[in-house]
């Protein structure tokens, strides 16, 4: 491997990227190569922002003249999976921004294309690099609530288009193809994630609700719920873009145990019989070379490590499941049982 290595960008639309631009730059023996994107206004606010000249409109144009060590997406969600195919067929290790896909089949498409060019594929959840969530972690792992019977977390803020939102990140988030739904999917992929990798895996069940409630000028969803059945444990999400404040009052995953509960969020409490009012814990150190989504990806290149937490990409997949099953819910009104496998057939 190159004592240097060229990244490139494919997709701008995310506005995630830039905050992972800035990451990337940090790191040393890594060039940021050359972005694509269909978008002039994006390719020029890349270029301005990044410092790089090297700006395509096609994909394959930068992947054919290029040849980059490594590719970071931040394009429309339901781009995903072409990218990742286009990618996985040069034996590109890939970093995609949340969500993994707009539909479980261009989920699957993504897993199976990394799979069989053998390629990495790591998908970014903010939530991944959140001190106070690993802790949380370590902490129910090592058994400090007991069993987990229930997981509770509500996310979202205002909406795209309040908190000052790029217009091109907001165009194909109000859009039901590109985006998958509206707030449901921007939103119920991260606690679905952490629900199925504190659980150990994804629900018997999923149930899901989904409505236009506040921003009728949108033409998707402003707000959802879902719920996801374990044999032991119930969870439930709340996904929204219509708070009058945003993040008030506080979005804290609950996680609710048979001997203890914890609240994550900005501070981390532990509530047992012993500690009534709530011990407060602080927050362990990030791991070595995972405090970054850029760090990390770089990492897993370097040595061949598999992405971590929330970053794997079949962690991921299952998230998919639960989202496009509470998606289905919310349509016919029904639960619907996991796993989804319908897309592998032709009906």
């Amino acid at each position: 491997m190159a004592d240097v290595l060229r990244c490139a960008v494919l997709g701008m639309a995310h506005d995630h990227l830039w905050g992972n631009l800035n990451e990337l730059a940090a790191l040393p023996n890594v060039e940021l190569l050359a972005g694509a994107d269909y978008n002039p206004a994006l390719r020029q606010r890349f270029t301005e922002r990044s410092g790089c000249n090297k700006v395509y409109e096609h994909y394959e144009a930068l992947l054919d003249a290029e040849k980059p060590d490594a590719v970071l997406v931040f394009s429309a969600t339901a781009e995903h999976a072409d990218i990742v195919e286009l990618c996985a067929e040069r034996d590109l290790p890939v970093l995609v921004e949340k969500p993994m896909a707009a539909t479980l089949e261009q989920a699957s498409r993504m897993l199976t294309a990394a799979h069989r060019h053998d390629t990495l594929l790591m998908i970014n959840w903010p939530t991944a690099w959140n001190r106070a969530l690993r802790t949380a972690y370590r902490l129910c792992q090592e058994g400090a609530i007991g069993r987990i019977w229930q997981i509770t977390w509500r996310g979202g803020h205002a909406g795209p288009d309040n908190i000052g939102c790029s217009q091109e990140f907001c165009d194909f988030l109000f859009d039901a193809e590109q985006n998958g739904a509206g707030a449901f999917n921007d939103y119920s992929g991260y606690g679905a994630s952490v629900c199925a990798l504190f659980m150990g895996g994804i629900p018997q069940s999923v149930m899901g609700m989904a409505g236009r409630l506040v921003k009728t000028h949108l033409p998707v969803d402003d707000n959802g719920i879902l719920i996801m059945r374990y044999p032991q444990a119930l969870c439930r999400l709340e996904m929204t873009w219509t708070e009058a404040v945003s993040g008030q009052p506080a979005h804290d995953f609950v996680f609710y145990g048979t001997e203890g509960t914890l609240t994550c969020g900005k501070t981390l409490t532990l509530f047992t019989a012993d500690a009534k009012d709530g011990q407060t814990i602080d927050f362990d150190a990030l791991p070595a070379n995972e405090e970054t989504a850029a760090q990390h990806f770089i990492h897993c290149i370097r040595t061949g490590a598999s992405p971590q937490f929330q970053t794997s990409p079949d962690l991921a997949y299952d998230a998919q499941q639960i989202m496009e099953a509470g998606l289905r819910s919310a349509t016919n009104g029904a639960e619907i049982g996991l796993p989804l496998e319908d897309h592998l057939f032709r009906l």
